[in-house]
């Protein structure tokens, strides 16, 4: 079921950018090219501007038509699935607790609390919502990119005032994005929470798929085509971003790691690791070791 390549997994590039400052900003890319299943540090706003697809956040699928925002955790596994051959735009913005004010952290904390459901992580924005946000968005963009004198401080007063259309979509102005009705999302989105929950586990594929009651070749069809992805890359890279966890937090030896994330050969988890990361396993702990923010 697990197959390896060097680009299936790309999620530096975000990481490297908030480190350098704690907010980044992609706005109005339209580029070809879709990162796989992927996480990263801080939280981000996704905004959907054209485009159809589906969304992958948590082990939930979310279709969108354009005129979308997905809020995605830090370090949630999450990807886009865009329909292939049609226009996508999206604006993204990236940013970590430690640039919001208090008034910023407080909408944050009521966008992500626990007691909402996984459909408000979904919200889709009527017109007007839009124009608003998307006016922001250019001013944050236009902040980021001259770096004029004090414009940190700019880009956090328009991040408040962006979370603040936000909250109040959330709460007052649009209800949430219904479910697509849609059986094979269905079915790809139950795979995505069993195997997030026995990712370490070795489950033939001929195993998970009676588990769904299809065949083999229909399971990986329709989690292809709701996902983008194969399953062996979600499989390969949910273990791999476990790893990077334990190694981060914790003193477990790097074998007892491998084993605990479901890599049987430790010289294969240090193969894998190295093709996903650019650094062997040690070499990881030693550069990330209790310092991966939040």
């Amino acid at each position: 079921m697990l197959s390896i390549n060097q680009n299936d997994f790309v999620d530096d590039y975000t990481n490297k950018h908030l480190h350098e400052l704690p907010f980044f900003i992609k706005y109005r890319w339209t580029d070809a090219h879709q990162m796989n299943f992927h996480s990263h540090h801080g939280y981000e706003l996704y905004f959907m501007h054209e485009g159809t697809g589906n969304y992958v956040n948590d082990g939930y699928i979310y279709p969108f038509q354009g005129n979308d925002l997905i809020i995605i955790e830090p370090h949630q596994i999450h990807k886009s699935s865009p329909e292939p051959g049609k226009r996508f735009t999206r604006s993204v913005v990236n940013f970590l607790p430690g640039f919001l004010n208090p008034d910023s952290k407080k909408l944050v904390m009521e966008l992500f609390s626990k007691e909402h459901k996984a459909d408000r992580r979904h919200i889709v924005l009527c017109p007007v919502n839009h124009v608003h946000a998307y006016k922001l968005l250019e001013q944050m963009h236009a902040e980021y990119i001259s770096r004029h004198t004090g414009f940190e401080q700019m880009l956090g007063i328009l991040l408040n005032r962006l979370l603040q259309q936000i909250h109040r979509a959330f709460f007052i102005d649009s209800p949430p994005a219904e479910g697509p009705g849609n059986p094979a999302n269905s079915i790809a989105e139950n795979v995505i929470q069993y195997l997030t929950a026995h990712y370490s586990e070795n489950i033939p594929l001929e195993d998970l798929a009676k588990t769904f009651y299809v065949t083999p070749y229909h399971l990986c069809r329709l989690f292809k085509k709701a996902t983008g992805e194969t399953i062996g890359q979600f499989v390969l890279y949910t273990r791999i971003h476990h790893a990077k966890r334990e190694l981060a937090f914790t003193d477990t030896p790097i074998l007892d790691i491998a084993a605990m994330v479901g890599f049987n050969s430790y010289s294969y988890f240090g193969l894998v690791f190295k093709q996903h990361e650019g650094l062997t396993p040690n070499q990881y702990r030693k550069k990330y070791k209790q310092a991966v923010p939040y």
